[in-house]
């Protein structure tokens, strides 16, 4: 094949899955027939465009989930379909170039809201990650952090009430609830020597380019179709 057509046809694929994954609500809305369609779609795409994967040079940047099949993800989204009690917003995966040996550092972010008090919240986990070869990187936790709060109306209006002045100290408080952030570090001994016994999580990457992700989790085999955020 011709390096045009080739071009061409990994831009008429990544349409296709891109198309058929846009309705599933990231995974959670996708029955059987669906996830066989998107599945199709993905293979074909992989089929042309899968042999040339850049990691150290492809990965950095920020990427959105379009769609998964992980089991760590889906539960969040089917609760968050049945409850207005909480709002899962967009979720990224940031990282950062690695280095000359190949270690990096990326962040899994995901953005969302507690009804009727928080209209957003940010969840950020902290990893490192290290290139195994041109198509597999594994993961390694190290902390959780809440933060980036934003009260709705409602929200403020309980903390400093409406009917009341907002004076200094009402004020102070609303911005102390805005900045609030809290860290928790990820791994205990226990679980760093299970690591160490079976090795950290690894992604296996069956298809990178400027602006399309597709990995596989190792162990579980979950799927993430990933899109890259532009500048």
């Amino acid at each position: 094949m011709r390096r045009e057509e080739s071009v061409d046809a990994i831009a008429r694929r990544k349409e296709e899955l891109v198309a058929v994954v846009e309705a599933t609500k990231r995974g959670a809305f996708a029955d059987l027939n669906k996830r066989a369609e998107i599945e199709e779609a993905q293979t074909r795409l992989e089929s042309v465009g899968g042999d040339a994967i850049d990691v150290r040079g492809g990965l950095q940047g920020k990427w959105k989930l379009l769609y998964t099949t992980s089991f760590d993800l889906l539960p969040l989204f089917w609760v968050d379909n049945l409850s207005q009690a909480n709002q899962i917003g967009s979720i990224f995966q940031e990282f950062d170039e690695p280095d000359a040996t190949g270690k990096g550092k990326v962040k899994n972010i995901i953005l969302g809201g507690l009804p009727p008090f928080l209209e957003e919240v940010t969840l950020t986990v902290s990893a490192r990650y290290e290139v195994l070869s041109d198509r597999r990187i594994t993961l390694s936790f190290e902390e959780a952090q809440v933060d980036s709060a934003v009260l709705t109306d409602l929200g403020k209006t309980i903390v400093s009430p409406a009917v009341l002045p907002r004076g200094q100290l009402n004020m102070r408080i609303l911005q102390l609830i805005q900045d609030f952030s809290v860290a928790v570090p990820l791994g205990t001994p226990l679980e760093t020597s299970a690591r160490e016994a079976v090795g950290n999580p690894t992604l296996l990457l069956t298809f990178l380019d400027e602006t399309l992700l597709i990995g596989r989790a190792l162990p579980g085999g979950g799927v993430y179709i990933l899109e890259k955020e532009q500048e």
